[in-house]
């Protein structure tokens, strides 16, 4: 959908376009780190999304901490690391379908310490930076809302087909798992049903062997 077809649509529905736009995955907060603990946030990103976060230590710069830093793909395998410093950032595509971990430490092990880091990290659409999209493209505010539109509905479209997968994957697997359910409970009546056969049938002949039948 280009910025011509968005002027088409109705105003009502131009808002709630604008209101999910605003609302796109964006994750801000302030967390206090003990000294020699390490601290892990997780986010589910889908393969090709861009992916940007800003991170800062919060203290009063006189008490001079630092932190470290790495962002893990769902594999485990180290994506960014930075060690012992004040601020940073780290900026990637995702290019794998999955949970990526973020993790901050204190370099530094200190009694009784703790580290005060303020965090923000955004994916999908929040992530792109639009004043160098602005810029670059040389285009008012106007296009540049609109083109911000257009962007956020091809972005949930695709959110929309990743999560219609993800519900395929899941009914696929359930659907599995119950035939497998089915497959064992049949099994274990015809196991049942033998045990019980030769049971019957060692009682009969422990019978005629004692001539009790």
């Amino acid at each position: 959908m280009d910025s011509a077809s968005l002027l088409r649509l109705p105003l009502p529905l131009l808002m709630v376009l604008g209101f999910l736009c605003s609302s796109r995955p964006s994750q801000a907060l302030v967390f206090h780190i003990p000294s020699g603990r390490v601290k892990c946030l997780t986010e589910d990103i889908r393969a090709g999304a861009m992916s940007l976060a800003h991170f800062r230590v919060a203290d009063d710069p006189a008490y001079g901490h630092n932190i470290s830093a790495s962002v893990m793909d769902p594999n485990g395998e180290n994506l960014r690391r930075v060690d012992g410093v004040e601020s940073g950032e780290f900026a990637f595509v995702a290019a794998e379908t999955g949970k990526h971990t973020a993790c901050f430490w204190s370099p530094h092990f200190q009694l009784e310490a703790a580290v005060t880091v303020d965090f923000e990290w955004k994916t999908g659409i929040a992530a792109k930076d639009w004043t160098s999209v602005a810029k670059k493209g040389k285009i008012d505010e106007m296009e540049l809302e609109l083109k911000k539109l257009e962007d956020s509905i091809n972005s949930i479209h695709e959110e929309m087909i990743f999560l219609r997968n993800r519900e395929e994957e899941a009914r696929r697997l359930n659907e599995t798992t119950t035939s497998r359910m089915g497959s064992l409970s049949i099994l274990s009546f015809v196991v049942c049903m033998g045990v019980a056969g030769l049971q019957l049938l060692h009682l009969k002949t422990f019978f005629q062997r004692e001539k009790i039948l």
